[in-house]
């Protein structure tokens, strides 16, 4: 068995790691525009999955750091932290999310900003609002990692410590698997579901309208 403590930044292994776990969650979004009635045109599930690609990268980076920091300041590994904090951040993260993505909404309707309705591109669709919609929902899913770090994670640090301590017990001796099973296994479960729900959300709110010409 290896000795060495469980690290999200320890090598090419954990960087392989990282990039199945994208893999697996651009899949999800393949998968999911199969099973949509109607389906949206290539070009509108592109930009609608790059938006979460790019958000999704900013909070894998939010994770890894947030994972080195609580780590640093507890008993359990980077890769227990990571964990913790993303089991967290997906239940809090759909809930904020949710009500983030409420009150855009409103404002984007009662304000008339068209570029910036989520999901709609125009005729043909144009990389202008693609852009803007990416960067504010970027923004707003990094927003969401803060605000459940500081709501929830900082005023539990201890007991949440204890917890990641105990959930990694079993392969704390073995640091590649503890690193698949927080950054591949479980991510990829609690992944599909978070790029799942969160697809729907950002997605046209008027897509059953679609006309036929307008689905590939």
């Amino acid at each position: 068995s290896d000795a060495a403590e469980c690290s999200l930044l320890g090598g090419p292994f954990a960087i392989c790691v990282q990039v199945g776990l994208a893999a697996a969650a651009i899949a999800t979004l393949v998968v999911k525009r199969h099973t949509e009635r109607p389906r949206r045109p290539w070009l509108v599930w592109f930009f609608d999955a790059s938006k979460q690609a790019f958000a999704g990268f900013l909070q894998h980076c939010v994770n890894l750091v947030f994972g080195v920091a609580f780590a640093a300041s507890g008993a359990a590994s980077e890769c227990a932290w990571y964990l913790t904090n993303f089991v967290i951040s997906v239940v809090c993260g759909v809930l904020l999310l949710n009500l983030a993505m409420a009150g855009y909404n409103r404002c984007v309707d009662r304000f008339g900003l068209h570029l910036l309705r989520s999901g709609e591109y125009g005729k043909p669709p144009s990389w202008r609002p693609w852009l803007m919609q990416m960067l504010v929902w970027g923004f707003l899913a990094s927003a969401e990692k803060v605000v459940t770090a500081a709501i929830v994670i900082l005023p539990l640090h201890s007991r949440l410590d204890a917890v990641a301590q105990l959930i990694e017990a079993p392969v704390y001796h073995y640091p590649k698997v503890e690193l698949l099973l927080v950054m591949v296994f479980a991510p990829v479960i609690l992944n599909g579901l978070f790029f799942w729900a969160i697809d729907s959300l950002i997605m046209r709110r008027t897509a059953g309208r679609m006309s036929g010409a307008e689905i590939l």
